[in-house]
């Protein structure tokens, strides 16, 4: 089997997550018997899912491996080495994900930059606080709350909230058996026209969510979106009507939708408020039991940045008290040396410090930071000195920062101040600040974030 096909394979078993389950023991080296216990299965329905993995990735029969084949002096054979399907099953993804076999992470295995999106198979993503409180509220019994869940998922760019996002569908999909809807408003920016007109853009959003859920559900088949939008109508109660009566109802099973690219609606020339009011109308209207009828709405996790806080001249959050507010923590010492030796790199905690001297736990610096010292062979006195150049490691991200100043006097001057050792009296300036991942305030008081920040724009 080649790669292209072996991908195809790995793809369709997100379709059948008990399969999908019964894969990953068989590959942890379990028995039938073994995996049926841990699975609340029967033994014999194990035994079928094993036979179709073995068919699935074309493993037809065992076969003899005649390099082990010993010979007597007659030149008559005394033993044979039988390489069964679970063996060739194995040596598959040894060659292919060696990362999903018990024991077989190689050193030959390469080690990729990260950017964007963490892969749902990499061995660099570490779960932190934030994916508890997600699964937990994600999961927990509705019918006792009378309501389902609207999780609010938000922090400063490259702290992970879409990895997070994708694991969540995964871990719903394949551990809930939920049905998991996933929208990206960032794919609106293609069709620049939505973005400043309310009806296209909820026209749009309202398809966007009914393909979504059609592609998780083989029989759901709601009717052409055109036909069922009022021109004279409210595109918000437009939108809504047709999603519940049509997408949301149907659909028996528990559901989420998870929406991620929020930013990209965010902006005095684009429909923020009203985008944002359907969310919270939604919020309180249909997603709590406010009259004799069930809930057919599906859970929501929404994702967004607060780098627009100053940008927008936002004051207060985007969506105030609506549902659980998440927000992503950096990581601490503990979690970057276990990420650190997933780079492979021997490291104590007295090695971390200087690291969360320099960048905190900020996730994505951090990966940057141990992948140039692991893969590129960089010492850390060498990183050290190229960390404020734009031509550095972290030269995109501090241009990004600049930026944000750049565009804002009142943010600047209290930055300046800050900088300084001074105080800055400007509230609305050190809140902005705050959110764009610039500032830090605790009970120690207010300081720039990391050194690297306070070297940089010094």
């Amino acid at each position: 089997m080649n790669y292209q096909k072996f991908l195809q394979t790995l793809e369709k078993l997100k379709r059948a997550p008990k399969r999908e389950a019964v894969l990953r023991m068989l590959l942890r080296g379990l028995t039938a018997e073994e995996t049926a216990k841990e699975m609340g299965s029967h033994p014999g329905t194990v035994r079928k899912q094993i036979s179709q993995l073995y068919e699935d990735f074309g493993l037809k029969k065992d076969y003899e491996d005649s390099s082990s084949r010993v010979v007597s002096q007659h030149d008559q054979p005394i033993s044979v080495k039988l390489v069964s399907k679970r063996d060739q099953l194995i040596d598959l993804f040894i060659k292919y994900k060696p990362e999903w076999v018990e024991g077989r992470t190689p050193d030959s295995v390469t080690i990729d930059p990260l950017t964007g999106i963490v892969p749902l198979d990499s061995p660099l993503y570490l779960p932190r606080t934030a994916d508890d409180r997600c699964r937990q509220a994600l999961t927990a019994d509705r019918s006792e709350r009378g309501s389902v869940p609207f999780i609010r998922i938000k922090g400063s760019q490259g702290m992970g909230k879409s990895s997070l996002l994708v694991r969540l569908r995964d871990f719903l999909e394949r551990e809930e058996n939920q049905v998991v809807g996933f929208v990206d408003l960032a794919e609106v920016s293609q069709d620049p026209e939505v973005l400043t007109d309310i009806n296209l853009l909820l026209k749009w959003f309202t398809q966007a969510i009914a393909d979504t859920f059609s592609e998780s559900v083989d029989k759901l088949n709601p009717p052409p979106l055109e036909k069922n939008w009022q021109k004279e109508g409210s595109s918000g109660l437009n939108c809504t009507n047709y999603l519940e009566e049509h997408i949301f109802t149907p659909i028996k099973q528990p559901k989420t939708l998870l929406i991620d690219g929020i930013d990209e609606i965010l902006g005095p020339d684009k429909p923020q408020n009203p985008f944002l009011k359907l969310l919270r109308s939604w919020n309180e209207k249909r997603m709590k039991v406010v009259s004799q009828s069930p809930i057919v709405w599906p859970s929501i996790v929404i994702a967004y940045s607060t780098e627009p806080y100053p940008e927008l001249d936002i004051k207060g959050s985007i969506l105030q008290n609506v549902g659980l507010e998440v927000e992503l923590p950096e990581f601490n010492a503990e979690e970057i040396l276990t990420l650190a030796k997933k780079y492979r790199l021997e490291w104590n905690p007295e090695q971390v410090h200087p690291l969360m001297e320099l960048i905190g736990g900020h996730p994505t610096l951090v990966n940057q930071a141990l992948y140039k010292i692991s893969q590129e062979q960089i010492s850390w006195s060498e990183l050290e000195s190229q960390a404020t150049l734009v031509t550095g490691p972290f030269g995109d991200h501090l241009l990004q920062k600049f930026s944000i100043l750049n565009q804002n006097t009142d943010l600047k001057h209290c930055f300046d101040q800050i900088l300084g050792g001074e105080t800055c009296k400007n509230e609305i300036a050190k809140f902005q600040l705050e959110k764009a991942g610039l500032i830090k305030i605790d009970n120690a008081g207010v300081k720039v974030r990391f050194k690297l920040y306070q070297k940089y724009f010094s």
